[in-house]
Formats: structure tokens, sequence, C-alpha cells
């Protein structure tokens, strides 16, 4: 079973990312008196509360850094790193801390994120872009990641390495 995650921009530097529901709830701000930081809040319903799951710092003269659960600053490669592929094919891996590691690649103009090491047909999270009626006018459909449920437990670290 598949859940969709769709994905709202309320401004230029704030987009949230929610399920119908809202039971899954991120936002992932910009703010502008910090530009150089990107933070990814996630909403607790039974707390009424953000807890911040993840945050991105690049300042210019740095390399780009991440921190997840407000822990250290770590060099982005380190944390998502890049494989080369064959015929310019590139794909990233990154783990959630667990123990769980997970791949992701573009695949046409979609990215999916797949376990590592797991030969599955399907992968446990797609991305897909927002669609406009005839490439120009309206927007027809909204960008949402359609995610398995079984990845609900690792949705932090997925949702952190989509942004």
């Amino acid at each position: 079973m598949t859940q969709k995650l769709t994905f709202t921009t309320a401004s230029v530097r704030n987009l949230v990312i929610s399920n119908p529901t809202d039971t899954l709830y991120y936002e992932v701000l910009t703010p502008k008196w910090e530009l150089h930081q990107t933070t990814v809040r996630r909403l607790d319903t039974h707390a009424n509360r953000y807890d911040t799951v993840g945050s991105i710092r690049s300042q210019s003269s740095k390399p780009v850094a991440v921190s997840m659960y407000s822990g250290e600053f770590v060099n982005e490669e380190l944390w998502l790193r890049k494989i080369e592929g064959q015929d310019q094919q590139s794909r990233w891996e990154f783990d959630d801390g667990e123990g769980n590691y997970f791949s992701w690649a573009v695949t046409g103009s979609n990215f999916e994120v797949r376990k590592y090491g797991v030969q599955s047909p399907t992968p446990i999270a797609t991305f897909y872009p927002h669609r406009r009626h005839f490439m120009v006018t309206m927007v027809s459909q909204q960008a949402f990641l359609e995610i398995e449920s079984s990845v609900v437990d690792s949705l932090d670290t997925v949702i952190g390495a989509v942004c």
C-alpha cells in the first residue's frame, strides 16, 4: 500500500510536504534572515508541536553540510554519497542511522528511492514533478512523493535526502 505526499509551496522559501489527512506533515523552511540554512521540521500531531528533523547549511566559503536530529553538521558528500554509473547514470546512497541503506536515482522525469541491496521491481518512494496544461497554463497535477508504507519509519531521512 502506498501513500501520496503532496508538495505545496506556501512561499518561495517555504514548502509543505503532507498526506491528505496531515498525519504525515513536513515543513521545509529557509528564513530570509538565514538564507544559508534550510530546516526540515515534522509536525507531531499528538503533541501538537514541530520537531526538527534536519538542517542543510550552505555558506559561500564552506561545503554544504547536513545535520540530522540536531546532531553535528557533516559534509553532505559524507551523508549523500554519489555513485557513478554506466551511460552517464548516477545514483546517490544514504542511510537512516539505524542500519537501513537507500539509494536514489533519476528515472525519466521522476526520481526513485530504493532500499539498497534489495532487488525489487518497485521503488519504495517515487517523486513525481508537477504538470501543467499544455506545458504553460495552470498546474494540472501538483508535485507529490508516493511512498510505500514500509518506509514510513525512515521517512525523516528520505525527506531529508529529497530536499
